[in-house]
């Protein structure tokens, strides 16, 4: 079950570090070179704790681990909005940023895990 979980979320991850360069890419072509790298740094802020929190939250498996898998999760979860936090902040003290291309490849990367896991489970039967 645990690899399954593991599979998964580096399919995840992987897809919205697709989605994060294609969205690199379009605002860099329709909007300029800050405006691509704004971008990036949304998908970055979105996929780099999403690694660390897949990696903190499978660290463990099996029936005889469930405490320590249930304390890894938790713990993931805090890292991940902490981690998330920090990026953001380190961003905004970029002072070429382009708030709204950031925040729209942060959102549209993350909202696109909901497809991909749909998608994958389906295709997985």
């Amino acid at each position: 079950m645990a690899q399954e979980g593991r599979q998964l979320a580096t399919k995840v991850l992987f897809y919205q570090s697709l989605i994060a360069i294609v969205l690199t890419f379009i605002f860099t072509l329709y909007y300029g070179k800050y405006s691509g790298i704004s971008a990036l740094y949304g998908g970055l802020i979105c996929v780099l704790p999403g690694m660390v929190y897949a990696y903190l939250a499978f660290k463990y498996a099996g029936a005889s681990q469930n405490r320590l898998v249930v304390r890894s999760f938790n713990k993931g979860s805090k890292v991940k909005f902490i981690f998330t936090i920090v990026l953001f902040v380190m961003a905004y003290k970029w002072s070429n940023l382009q708030p709204l291309a950031l925040l729209i490849s942060y959102v549209v990367t993350l909202m696109a895990q909901w497809p991909i896991i749909i998608f994958m489970s389906r295709v997985s039967r």
